[in-house]
């Protein structure tokens, strides 16, 4: 058995609750320098609007909501759905929640009736916090609710100023005198403050349980490794969705831990961001891969001044160090660096570092392991492979998940002791560097061979002609192997309008890729013209959706390239 672990000493850890170890009562609660905690110290602003929020207000209306939340029976021990698009108001109700003790459970803002539901039974729910504009998809998900929401448990996050609704209290109609947060000292510090939703490959989504411990143990490991940045000259972008762990650990409560100021956007909207970015000088931003795409291809961004943006961090999914290079060509004043993590690890167990970045090789890279994990890679056998060489990344440490609700299924197939099996498969060369190649389930057997999705993704997107593509294999049953079948997005003025021309440039894109892999790489599913790529919020490709998709068009129209 190999384990690595980081090079970087195993910083504090402390066993408190997440909302005092920002706002600590007394001396030793946070091991946080008092600098990042001055309450003057302005923390997010509403990039459309420009309203801020500072420290000490976020401390203060927190305390206040967590006093109303006790007084209509809300409190520790109890789960909420937190059901909003990105906003001052989700982080002021997310640290109240957490100074009441109560467990957040964020839906995906595009969920519909089923899909709401089932998360808030599973979770446990039994409140429910919703913007005022995905009022109806609650309405119409609450008839499915095993536990009935009584209306004083619905809050709405209304901006302030807000018209009263006629049935559901906001925010800021509960915000009571400030009150005393629930502490979580000691073994309390493992009780479950998050549940965020894991859609996986197959199946229901499964709540992921994250504790205080987990989230402290992770802002602390990630600081020793973070860009460092400056309070009084930099600040964050944050467009990423809080209800996902990459938003919700690193957009809100990892620059809290540095007192840098965070612009929020309820999405990713390309004008308003460029125009955030120009006018609020921001420095940094943490992205997901198809919005490299978008910057890279934008017709706009040459509009704005970009230039204060010198560093990103890009996450829920691999880049190829070949589209690296074209983005940071077309932005020489921009530098991208790469991390690795899931949910299960409470956001990063990889990190690196603009600067870090000194050669194109480097470029793919996801980082080096952050301290408090150790990892493990091992191959189809069981046994870990050599250093070099591709195996899945098991993992164990302190910011690791507990497992997930009420699914031992799950937990059984993921766990191997104490070791968490993630599904992806990496390498690891000399120097520590660690490169994310594909995912175990998502890999292709074509005749015994193993492709990689995410390599034929990273050669398409370099096709002069491509923009996005995503690659799933196809079972063809009468030659017992899988088929590798593209998707591919062309870029604007391609001509795809009729069938013979969509016909040409599939062979043109099938040709190109088998000019430059081996042959059982070779794209025989077919390649096929799409308008988008299913993706999940944090920019994952949904391959479940296609491969559905390429299942049915297989069976109704076989492939020609066998």
């Amino acid at each position: 058995m190999t384990i690595y672990t980081s090079d970087i000493p195993v910083p504090p850890l402390p066993k408190v609750g997440t909302f005092t170890y920002f706002f600590p009562e007394k001396e030793g609660d946070s091991p946080l320098p008092a600098a990042v905690r001055d309450p003057n110290l302005v923390s997010f602003i509403d990039g459309l609007t420009g309203r801020e929020l500072k420290r000490g207000e976020l401390e203060d209306k927190a305390l206040r909501f967590a006093s109303g939340l006790r007084s209509i029976g809300i409190g520790r021990g109890q789960t909420t759905c937190l059901f909003a698009p990105n906003s001052l108001e989700w982080i002021i109700a997310l640290f109240g929640f957490q100074a009441a003790g109560v467990c957040t459970s964020p839906p995906n803002v595009t969920y519909v009736r089923g899909e709401l539901a089932h998360q808030y039974n599973n979770a446990g729910c039994s409140s429910f916090a919703v913007a005022e504009a995905l009022l109806p998809a609650f309405e119409e998900a609450r008839s499915l609710f095993n536990t009935p929401v009584p209306d004083d448990r619905v809050i709405l996050l209304s901006p302030p100023g807000a018209p009263p609704h006629p049935k559901y209290k906001s925010l800021y109609q509960l915000l009571l005198d400030r009150g005393k947060p629930e502490r979580f000292d000691g073994d309390a510090a493992q009780e479950t403050i998050w549940l965020c939703y894991s859609s996986g490959t197959t199946g229901l989504p499964k709540g992921v349980k994250t504790t205080h411990y987990n989230v402290t143990s992770q802002l602390q490991a990630c600081n020793t490794m973070h860009t460092r940045l400056d309070p009084k000259k930099d600040k964050t972008l944050a467009f990423l969705p809080f209800f996902h762990m990459y938003g919700l650990c690193y957009a809100i409560h990892q620059p809290l831990t540095a007192g840098i100021p965070v612009v929020v956007f309820p999405r990713f909207e390309e004008e308003p961001v460029l125009r955030g970015i120009e006018k609020y000088r921001i420095s940094y931003a943490m992205v997901v891969p198809p919005v490299v795409l978008i910057l890279l291809n934008s017709k706009t961004a040459d509009k704005y001044d970009l230039t204060s943006l010198r560093s990103m961090n890009c996450g829920a999914a691999p880049l190829s160090g070949e589209l690296v290079d074209a983005f940071e060509k077309r932005y020489p004043y921009n530098k991208i660096f790469q991390g690795w993590g899931m949910t299960e690890t409470t956001t990063a167990a990889t990190l690196g570092r603009a600067e870090l970045i000194t050669s194109k090789e480097l470029q793919s890279a996801v980082g080096r392991l952050m301290p408090t994990f150790e990892l493990r890679l091992v191959g189809e056998d069981g046994v870990d492979v050599p250093e070099g060489e591709r195996g899945e990344i098991w993992l164990r440490g302190p910011a690791m998940t507990r497992g997930y609700h009420e699914n031992p299924e799950a937990n059984a197939k993921s766990f191997e002791g104490d070791w968490f099996k993630t599904g992806d498969v990496g390498t690891r060369d000399a120097q520590g560097w660690y490169r994310i190649v594909d995912r175990v389930k998502e890999l292709i057997k074509y005749k015994g061979f193993q492709v990689a999705p995410a390599e034929l993704e990273g050669l398409l997107l370099q096709h002069p002609d491509v923009v996005d593509a995503g690659v799933v294999g196809v079972e063809i049953e009468s030659l017992a192997t899988e088929l590798p079948r593209a998707y591919v997005v062309v870029k604007p003025g391609t001509p795809v309008a009729t069938a013979a021309e969509r016909e040409r440039v599939s062979q043109n894109i099938y040709d190109w890729v088998k000019a430059r892999v081996a042959t059982h790489k070779n794209l025989r599913g077919g390649v096929v013209i799409v308008d988008a790529i299913p993706k999940s919020p944090s920019g994952k490709i949904l391959r479940k959706d296609l491969r559905v998709r390429a299942a049915k068009e297989v069976k109704e129209n076989p492939p020609a390239r066998l």
